[in-house]
C-alpha cells in the first residue's frame, strides 16, 4: 500500500484533540483487521497523532484493570518459558525448571516484574490522572496472587521443547524478531506473510522434527473467534518462508484459557487457500477505509467501551440517549452546555439532546467543570433523587472525564 499523500488532519471539536489520521499500515494483523471491521473511524483514531496532547502515537488509552492483568500473564509467561527453554528444561516441574525460577525470584517476583513493565507504559498519559493511577496500581497488585496461581497453572500443562543446539544452563537470549524456528519453544514469536501483508505474534510456537504446535494464551472467557485467530496463524507459518524454510507443517493449534486447553481444526491446504482470498479482500477494503478522508464510523453497542468515543463526533450525534430514558445506576455519557455552579460540588449542565438541565455532581469541590462552555461528559451514573424523582441527576467519579469543545 502506497503512503498517502501529506497529512490528513482531523478536526474532532474537542480542545487539544485534534488528530493527524494514519496512512494504511505496510502490514495488517487479526486484531486490526477486526478494529477496521468494526468500525474504521475508532481504528484511525485510536492510531492517530495528537501532538497538541501528547508526543506518544495513538490517542491515549484509559486503562481496564482486566485487560492489564491479561497482559501481565502474558508478559510473565514470555520470561519464564524463555528462561526454562535457555536453560534446556523439558518440564516445568523438574528440578532444573524449579532453579531456574528461584534464580529468577519466583512466580510473585516475575508476576511484579511484568505487572510494573505495564504500569510504566501509563506514564505520561493525559486522561490518566494520579490518584486513578494510583488506585489501579493497588488494585492490580492486590490481585497479584490470582494472577500468580493462573501463571502456575498455564505452565502446569505446558510440555516444554529445548532448542536445539542450545547448551543447558546458557542465558536467556533475545533473538532478533524474525529468524528461522529451529526445534524448540518460541515464545512471542513474529510470522509475516509478505505477499498478504499480514503479520501475527504467536503467544508459543513449538517445533520438532515432524512440524509444530501453535499455542495461544487467551486470560478471558472462551470465544469461538478465537480459533478465527489460530487459523490465520497457521497461513502465516506456511507463507513466511523466513521463519519456516523447511516448510514445516502445524500439526496442533491450542487455544490455553485459565481452566483448560482446547484444541482447535488445522485447516486444510483448500481452507487456507479459501482464507488467503477471504483476506485479501478484507485488507484491500481496510486499505480503503482507512485512507478515506474521514474513515466512516459505525455507532453501534460497542460504542459504549470504545476508547476514543469522546472524540467522535458521530457517536455523539447519534449514538447517546437522553439521561430521562437511563436507568438509574447505570453509567453513560452526555453532552450539554455548562449553565451554573449549583453548590461547591455540582453544576447545572443544558443537555444538548433535550435541552432539558441534568444537575451534575462531582466527585470533589475543585473538581474542574468549565462553566458557559459546551462540554461531552464521559462515564457519568443515572442518580434518581427520591425527594424529586422527576428531576434529572447524573454523578461524576475519579474515572469520568470532561472534554471541552473548542
Amino acid at each position: 500500500m502506497a503512503q498517502l499523500t501529506g497529512p490528513r488532519v482531523h478536526d474532532t471539536g474537542v480542545v487539544s484533540r485534534q488528530a493527524v489520521l494514519p496512512d494504511p499500515p505496510d502490514l495488517w494483523s487479526y486484531s486490526s483487521l477486526k478494529d477496521v471491521e468494526t468500525c474504521p473511524r475508532r481504528y484511525a483514531l485510536s492510531r492517530a497523532a495528537y501532538p497538541q496532547l501528547w508526543e506518544q502515537p495513538g490517542y491515549p488509552r484509559l486503562p481496564i484493570t482486566a485487560a492489564i492483568r491479561g497482559d501481565v500473564v502474558h508478559g510473565a509467561l514470555e520470561l519464564i518459558v524463555k528462561a526454562l527453554v535457555n536453560a534446556g528444561c523439558t518440564s516445568t516441574r523438574s528440578a532444573e525448571a524449579v532453579a531456574v525460577l528461584r534464580e529468577l525470584g519466583g512466580y510473585t517476583k516475575v508476576a511484579e516484574t511484568s505487572l510494573a513493565r505495564q504500569l510504566a507504559r501509563l506514564d505520561g498519559n493525559p486522561r490518566l490522572g494520579t490518584a486513578r493511577r494510583e488506585q489501579l496500581a493497588r488494585q492490580l497488585t492486590d490481585g497479584l496472587p490470582q494472577v500468580r496461581v493462573q501463571i502456575q497453572t498455564y505452565l502446569n500443562r505446558m510440555e516444554l521443547r529445548p532448542s536445539a543446539g542450545r547448551q543447558s544452563g546458557s542465558p536467556p537470549s533475545r533473538p532478533a524478531v524474525r529468524y528461522p524456528a529451529r526445534v524448540g519453544d518460541h515464545p512471542e514469536k513474529v510470522l509475516v506473510a509478505d505477499s498478504l501483508r499480514l503479520m501475527g505474534r504467536i503467544d508459543l510456537l513449538s517445533v520438532d522434527a515432524t512440524g509444530v504446535q501453535i499455542t495461544d494464551f487467551k486470560t478471558g472467557a472462551e470465544d469461538p473467534t478465537h480459533h478465527d485467530q489460530l487459523q490465520i496463524y497457521v497461513l502465516l507459518w506456511r507463507e513466511d518462508s523466513l521463519s519456516n524454510p523447511k516448510g514445516l507443517a502445524v500439526l496442533k493449534l491450542v487455544a490455553a484459557y485459565p481452566s483448560r486447553d482446547i484444541a482447535a481444526a488445522v485447516p486444510s491446504a483448500e481452507e487456507l487457500t479459501a482464507l488467503c482470498t477471504q483476506l485479501t479482500t478484507k485488507i484491500d477494503a481496510a486499505d480503503a477505509a482507512v485512507a478515506a478522508e474521514v474513515p466512516a464510523a459505525i455507532v453501534g453497542d460497542h460504542c459504549s467501551m470504545c476508547n476514543v468515543r469522546g472524540v467522535c463526533d458521530a457517536y455523539w450525534t447519534t449514538g447517546l440517549k437522553a439521561t430521562a430514558d437511563v436507568a438509574e445506576g447505570t453509567w453513560y455519557d452526555l453532552a450539554g452546555t455548562v449553565l451554573r455552579n449549583h453548590g461547591v460540588r455540582s453544576i447545572v449542565l443544558l443537555e444538548s439532546l433535550t435541552n432539558a438541565e441534568v444537575l451534575v455532581r462531582t466527585p470533589t469541590p475543585s473538581y474542574a467543570v468549565p462553566v458557559e462552555r459546551n462540554v461531552r461528559v464521559l462515564g457519568a451514573r443515572r442518580v434518581v433523587d427520591p425527594d424529586d424523582p422527576d428531576s434529572l441527576v447524573a454523578a461524576l467519579t475519579s474515572v469520568s472525564e470532561v472534554l471541552e469543545l473548542a
